[in-house]
């Protein structure tokens, strides 16, 4: 038996109502609340809708399970933001792609040479690349609610604000704590040359999933 309109959009009120915040598992799970009583007043049409909807939740363990549901697609995503990061940055660390992180290492020490104290320039560099907070939040202000909606795949992947915030942290630290071995240590400064490479790149790959992300989630729920 199916649901009339009203019958569904009480049920989405009913998901709404237990702080399931995000609209993609609202929708999901309504769909699954939905089909579930649909399946039960299949088999038996004498009960009444609220003694349907009673045996659907029954399935679901009530409120704390649709909240556990949610923590775990969080881990879902963040997982699937971290494989993707991942083999984005792996493929500059490869044949062509390789050639031009190179390149990129050996500008950025070529210009260690107009600077008298190299830990200022490394400095330099690692704040520099705060510079990508700017699109990150731009991104995450933006896009935080769509259309009066909140998505969780929006929301969560806005993890390349703490990325752009990390490396640079880190840089600036490792710069300071060796500031007096860098000028006798050209591997050291080799070396954070190349966190640095890397650092630029987890930073410019998270601004890219975030935009690509935000595209994909506008595109599957027709979002201008």
């Amino acid at each position: 038996m199916k649901l009339t309109t009203e019958q569904i959009e009480y049920v989405s009120n009913y998901i709404k109502s237990l702080d399931i915040k995000w609209y993609e598992l609202q929708v999901e799970f309504t769909d699954h609340m939905v089909t579930s009583m649909e399946e039960i007043w299949e088999k038996d049409p004498e009960l009444t809708f609220h003694q349907v909807k009673q045996c659907a939740e029954s399935k679901f363990v009530g409120y704390s399970s649709f909240k556990s549901i949610q923590e775990e697609r969080k881990g879902i995503l963040q997982k699937e933001y971290n494989r993707s990061q991942r083999k984005m940055i792996a493929e500059f660390l490869k044949l062509p792609k390789i050639i031009g992180s190179i390149l990129l290492g050996i500008l950025a020490y070529q210009g260690s040479f107009y600077f008298e104290k190299p830990s200022k320039y490394l400095g330099l560099l690692f704040a520099l690349l705060l510079v990508f907070i700017i699109p990150g939040l731009y991104n995450f202000i933006k896009n935080y609610k769509m259309e009066v909606k909140r998505f969780l795949a929006v929301s969560y992947y806005s993890l390349s604000l703490t990325v752009s915030m990390i490396f640079p942290n880190i840089g600036i630290n490792l710069t300071n704590v060796f500031k007096e071995e860098i000028p006798q240590n050209h591997l050291l400064f080799i070396s954070l040359i190349c966190f640095w490479v890397v650092g630029l790149l987890f930073c410019a790959t998270g601004v890219y999933l975030d935009i690509k992300h935000v595209a994909k989630v506008k595109k599957q729920y027709q979002l201008n």
